[in-house]
């Protein structure tokens, strides 16, 4: 799990580049009533991928491993499946993502 979220932020990075001075990444899901949601919203058992990425993407390893070592100790075996099959399809959109392979360059 520690390395999908770790290659789930890489991905990030790089296409879209780092965030820059006062910047930081967002997640938003959208449910399937419309609404939109942040990280911070879903139930823990839900959001625990998107917390664990948005914190190694903000440099914060403590908190990522939090999250992690959380969806290790889930009793339920169908949610730790849950979560590692989200790690998984994640990973997989950001990669079929249509976005240049670098970041555009900033404005000069």
């Amino acid at each position: 799990m520690t390395w999908l979220v770790t290659a789930l932020a890489d991905v990030v990075v790089a296409r879209l580049g780092p965030a820059g001075d006062g910047e930081a990444f967002v997640i938003e899901v959208r449910t399937t009533a419309g609404r939109t949601v942040g990280a911070g919203e879903l139930p823990p058992s839900h959001g625990r991928v998107g917390r664990s990425v948005l914190a190694m993407l903000a440099g914060d390893r403590d908190a990522a491993q939090a999250q992690l070592a959380a969806a290790e100790r889930e009793p339920d075996p169908a949610v730790r499946a849950t979560t590692l099959v989200e790690a998984l399809v994640w990973l997989h959109a950001l990669l079929d993502a249509k976005t240049p392979a670098f970041p555009d360059p900033p404005p000069g």
